[in-house]
């Protein structure tokens, strides 16, 4: 096991527990949902658990279609549809590449597909690159156009005889879209209960949201998915990642020195794995050179960067709750806060929701991520 920072594994360390639950979940088509805080590794127990399953299966990224406090629903739509598309020509084509079908036979290769499902109310462009899907704007409202898209991965899973795997991850993102189309999670809802051969397998890390959005009867996901939680390794996992990544690296360490670098990152893979790259330069990884380390990433640009970049996305009231909370030490009450009540509380709503702070008693929160509290201390 190597030390990896800033992109997901198929090959995450200790997670067979989660990748075993979530094969057994998708095996039996029960739609699921992988809820976990940033930079716990979901991405990496779904790309494991998916690349061993044999199906016809896309993976997307929700939050790639956020713009500013916006989400560009079409872009999605073409997008999808245009993996599933790409899917199905793969298992039509089967000795030959995805990009190759397309640069030779696209646009064959989509003719094919409509007439194989009889599917001729939905305007489909091609060139020698990609694939795009558009909704037709001119015929029939949006929501019609919609849910015919909608039963596009059921009904190729019908045509060629494969049950298909529809993965989104950071799916609290779509409710962004439903400011321009209302309605939209009670669309996918009513279509998505009905697929026999798909399945859906969605993620995310705001964790009130989405707990929200699964458990509350005023929900259209109310108790559909069956909710995974990834939690952070524990204190054995996580000396238990360090001493096998440094004997990869073939690093020597002193086992006090890695407990103490446990206490401070509170086993977050991302910050582990970020501090064993780290420590490639160390001779003998001990207190020196831990203690030079970890403070080096309390003003590590990549890091302060990331921490920033997030601090800046918050409500004016989060920012307000969590920087004090940062300041008394990452835990603690609100109280003297110079906010009013209902200010507080919709801070503390929005912290909650984006899975950044937790409640551990009445009155009584803490910052989830270690390295977040002690950096907004000083930014």
């Amino acid at each position: 096991m190597k030390f990896v920072f800033g992109k997901p594994t198929d090959e995450p360390f200790d997670r067979e527990t989660e990748i075993n639950i979530l094969t057994s979940m998708i095996l039996r088509n029960q739609p699921t949902a992988v809820i976990g805080v940033r930079r716990i590794g979901k991405t990496s127990i779904i790309l494991k658990t998916i690349k061993n399953i044999e199906r016809p299966k896309i993976y997307i990224n929700a939050e790639e279609f956020v713009e500013g406090k916006s989400f560009d629903l079409i872009s999605f739509l073409s997008y999808y549809s245009s993996l599933i598309i790409a899917e199905a020509i793969k298992f039509l084509e089967p000795k030959k590449k995805f990009s190759f079908v397309l640069k030779q036979r696209g646009e064959e290769a989509i003719n094919t597909l409509r007439e194989l499902l009889g599917y001729v109310k939905l305007s489909f462009n091609i060139n020698l690159v990609s694939i795009e899907l558009f909704i037709n704007r001119k015929r029939g409202n949006s929501k019609d156009s919609i849910r015919e898209l909608l039963n596009l991965p059921q009904e190729i899973a019908e045509k060629i005889g494969k049950d298909y795997l529809i993965v989104i991850d950071e799916f609290q993102f779509l409710k962004l879209a439903e400011q321009n189309l209302p309605g939209l999670f009670h669309l996918m809802r009513g279509k998505w209960q009905f697929h026999k051969n798909v399945e859906y397998v969605v993620s995310g890390s705001s964790i009130g949201m989405l707990e929200r959005l699964f458990s509350s009867k005023n929900e259209s996901f109310y108790q559909f998915f069956f909710p995974i939680y990834i939690n952070p390794f524990s204190r054995e996992v996580s000396l238990n990642f360090l001493k096998e990544g440094f004997k990869e690296e073939g690093i020597s360490y002193e086992e006090d020195s890695l407990n103490y670098v446990i206490k401070e990152l509170d086993g977050i893979p991302a910050w582990l794995n970020y501090f064993g790259l780290k420590s490639l330069d160390c001779k003998v990884v001990n207190e020196t050179c831990v203690k030079k380390i970890l403070n080096d990433m309390m003003v590590d640009p990549i890091i302060t960067s990331i921490v920033r970049d997030e601090y800046n996305k918050l409500s004016k009231n989060a920012k307000k709750v969590i920087k004090f909370l940062a300041e008394k030490g990452g835990r603690g009450s609100l109280r003297g806060i110079p906010l009013g009540r209902s200010s507080i509380n919709e801070g503390v709503r929005k912290l909650i929701n984006d899975g950044y702070i937790r409640r551990e008693e009445r009155g009584v929160y803490s910052i989830i991520d270690p390295l977040i509290a002690k950096i907004l201390r000083v930014i």
